[in-house]
């Protein structure tokens, strides 16, 4: 807001900044009184009413656009790619609708139908822009929207057997070296495609950074939480692999675009389930050092991971299908200690 100034007559006067006329000169309102206080006054009374009148003017579609650009340098790249994705593409009679004449019905009614054609979690993520952009510009509205309910899914996790399967497999593809950072340390696709050789020790691989796709391409970022720095062990084999694989300072010049969909045309040219995406493989890291008694607090911190929440999913699949195994082992043990017993109790 402009500061009031004196005037030759005693006055004081604030020029305030309106905006521009239609040959994009600058326009300004003048307020005038008696004193400083009381000119500033006047100014910021109108100023918000002006804001207020040119708000209620928008429509949704304009309102989220300025929302999603004043945090575009506080956002995730991919958050706000995501954004523009569900600006441009869902829900277009909602968009154009102007602020003012938004309540809670037409919101409801909207993702009625919405809800017909999309999933829960597509409705979940547009609903969840749509309120936000609403509590900055109609905070008088109060949502309370049905969604449909999330969808239960089973996350897949492979097996010990099925990743030394496709281990012979990839070996010597383009895949390859993704396939040993999601299998062996746990890497997201995205941390694949960012990470340098001068990351890479003989020990341990630090995760500094990751390659995201935005809404102006592919961008190198830092990991969107602190959990998402960590210090991954690795053993002298594997990085000798890396050294041997890589040509240049990054360990994987692939987009993370590129390394699921490379993996996709692999899994359907060798018949691998379908169910197996590349973030399956990373599955495989946490199952594997759950299996080898790992506390799953460490587990989630080698992972990336805030909560446990995951880990948690992980487990649930991994031991039922292990139970065989650990049921054998209990009946070698049962074995050994009924012979011990016999071997003594006759003695």
């Amino acid at each position: 807001m402009a500061s009031a100034k004196k005037l030759p007559s005693g006055k004081w006067r604030v020029l305030l900044f309106v905006g521009k006329d239609e040959n994009d000169k600058r326009k300004y309102r003048s307020f005038t009184a008696d004193t400083k206080k009381e000119a500033e006054f006047l100014a910021a009374q109108y100023n918000q009413l002006h804001i207020e009148v040119n708000r209620s003017e928008l429509s949704l579609r304009e309102a989220t656009e300025r929302y999603i650009k004043s945090k575009e340098n506080i956002l995730s790249p991919s958050t706000v790619r995501g954004y523009y994705v569900i600006l441009r593409n869902y829900l277009p009679k909602l968009f154009s609708t102007k602020i003012k004449a938004l309540n809670a019905e037409t919101i409801q009614t909207a993702f009625n139908d919405f809800a017909k054609e999309y999933s829960p979690k597509t409705c979940r993520n547009a609903h969840g822009l749509i309120s936000t952009v609403l509590k900055a510009e109609r905070p008088d509205i109060m949502l309370g929207t049905t969604l449909p309910q999330k969808e239960k899914y089973d996350i897949y996790v492979p097996d010990e057997r099925e990743i030394t399967d496709i281990l012979i497999l990839v070996s010597g593809t383009r895949i390859e070296v993704p396939f040993i950072l999601a299998t062996q340390c746990g890497l997201r696709a995205s941390e694949i495609s960012g990470l340098e050789m001068s990351c890479v020790f003989e020990d341990h691989i630090e995760i500094r950074q990751a390659r995201v796709e935005g809404s102006s391409g592919v961008v190198l970022k830092k990991p969107k939480s602190f959990s998402g720095f960590r210090s991954i062990p690795i053993s002298r084999e594997i990085y000798d692999f890396l050294v041997e694989k890589t040509d240049g300072e990054r360990v994987c010049p692939m987009t993370p675009t590129d390394i699921s969909s490379t993996w996709g045309k692999f899994r359907a040219s060798h018949g691998i389930d379908l169910k197996c995406n590349f973030h399956a493989l990373r599955h495989h890291f946490a199952s594997r050092c759950l299996l080898l008694g790992i506390p799953q607090k460490y587990i989630a911190e080698l992972m990336g991971h805030n909560s446990l929440d995951m880990i948690e999913k992980v487990y649930q699949h991994v031991f039922p299908s292990a139970m065989a195994e650990f049921a054998e082992i209990i009946r070698k043990q049962d074995t050994a200690f009924m012979q011990h017993k016999m071997q003594h109790g006759n003695s």
